[in-house]
Order: structure tokens, then C-alpha cells, then sequence
């Protein structure tokens, strides 16, 4: 007999190495929801699902698999998995952070900065295939303005300094606040100490380069414009209680 999907899910989860609670946060739901799936007592809804799938899969990379799905999360966690590294162990060694190792295995992260793809290479000693790479920057460029790059808004570290536009998304992707600056890290600074600047109001972060201040500000606009109430903070580029430098 076919195993039932709680014990197919409790398996993969132990040869990744992750407790119930580190699952749930790779993919945004609570430890007892994890508990109930596991016991067949409850399923998860299709959002779910499709996350688990993606993670089910990123469990059972092989060499010949790595070849088929060019994802950075698939390349990652397979990586991880052949040095048998737990994500904590992987994140002491490269020093990215722990929720930015489960963001970009679990698909929610795609495209890492240069410098948190380099950590990682060297943390596992191999270099991200160039297909790998291609595959990325095809699926993440924007044609005429350059490619999205996510980055970790909780670890100062990974803030970039460059000027563009800046989204940051809940624990669920929903976008929460869009921005734009000279200089992203600096912008950022002066939300740290607001009450919403905190998981899981926000809990990633994507950005693009956009040098020209007048191009930032109008593709700023019409993302705030599109996304209307969805976007909780700044909708009518409120929340600039300093000058942009």
C-alpha cells in the first residue's frame, strides 16, 4: 500500500533534516498545522500544497533531477542536502541568515544578491551551474530595466546600497510596502525602529537598480497605483518623514 501523504511528508521532512516548526516557516504556516497534515487529520489548501510540492521535490534532488529544474532553491537545497548540512549549519558557515536559506529553497526567494550567492558557493564549496544562473536571470529580468533581486530586510548586512525600488512582503508574499531611494540601505534604516517593520508584517524583500530618480519615482507610483489597498503602507507615497538624500 501506498504511503498516505501525512507519512510521505513526515519522510521528506526528516531527510531534509527539519523539525515541524522549521517547516512551517519555509512555508509560512504554524508548527500545528504541519502536526495535523502529518497525522492525515488535516490537508493543506492548493497555496500550500504547491509549496509543499515544490519542497518535496527540492528533497529528492539527484543529479540527474538538478538537470531539469534550474531553480536556485533546487540547486540550493540539493547542495545542502549531498554536504548534509542542516539549513542552521549552512547559515553559520556562509553567514546568511537561517529565514533567507528557507526563503530561497522554498521558492519564495529567487534571484540572491552576488554577495549571498557567493557565501553560499563558498560555505559549500561549488560554484551555482551557469544554467542555474541563466535560468534565474531569465525568469527575474525585466526587459529595459535590469533583473529582481530579492534580499533579507531583518539582516542589515544584506541591504543594498544601490538606488531603485524596494518592495517588502508579509509572511504570506502579499506586497506590504513599496519604496524608492537613492540609496535602499539608508531608506531602509529609517523603518527599523517602526512598528510595522518587524516578521511577519514584513518578512522579505525584493528590489530593483534603477539609477534615474525620475524613472524610480514613476515605476514606484504605478506599482502603488496598481496595487491599490493591497500595498498597506505608503499608497500615496506617505510615510517620508525624511528627505530622500
Amino acid at each position: 500500500m501506498e504511503p498516505s501523504f501525512g507519512k510521505k511528508l513526515r519522510a521528506a521532512r526528516k531527510a531534509q533534516r527539519l523539525s515541524q516548526t522549521d517547516l512551517a516557516k519555509a512555508i509560512g504556516v504554524g508548527q500545528p498545522l504541519v502536526s495535523q497534515w502529518e497525522q492525515d487529520k488535516a490537508k493543506p489548501n492548493a497555496d500550500q500544497e504547491q509549496k509543499l510540492h515544490k519542497l518535496l521535490k527540492m528533497v529528492s534532488v539527484s543529479s540527474e533531477s538538478e538537470n531539469r529544474d534550474l531553480s536556485f532553491g533546487a540547486w540550493l537545497s540539493g547542495r545542502r542536502g549531498k554536504s548534509g548540512l542542516s539549513v542552521q549549519e549552512l547559515a553559520e558557515r556562509s553567514g546568511v541568515s537561517g529565514p533567507a536559506i528557507y526563503n530561497l529553497e522554498s521558492g519564495r526567494s529567487q534571484n540572491p544578491q552576488e554577495k549571498t550567492r557567493k557565501a553560499l558557493e563558498d560555505a559549500l564549496g561549488v560554484k551555482v551551474p551557469p544554467a542555474v544562473r541563466q535560468e534565474v536571470k531569465t525568469e527575474q529580468e525585466i526587459q529595459g530595466l535590469g533583473s529582481l533581486v530579492d534580499f533579507d530586510p531583518h539582516d542589515e548586512d544584506d541591504h543594498p546600497s544601490c538606488a531603485g525600488v524596494y518592495v517588502f512582503y508579509d509572511i504570506s508574499d502579499r506586497p506590504f510596502y513599496i519604496g524608492q531611494a537613492e540609496n535602499i540601505s539608508k531608506r531602509i534604516k529609517g523603518h527599523v525602529e517602526k512598528f510595522w517593520f518587524k516578521s511577519p508584517i514584513v518578512d522579505n524583500g525584493c528590489y530593483i537598480e534603477i539609477p534615474d530618480k525620475k524613472l524610480r519615482y514613476q515605476v514606484e507610483q504605478v506599482l502603488i497605483k496598481f496595487l491599490k489597498r493591497n500595498a498597506v503602507i505608503n499608497k500615496k507615497s506617505v510615510d517620508r518623514n525624511e528627505a530622500e538624500s
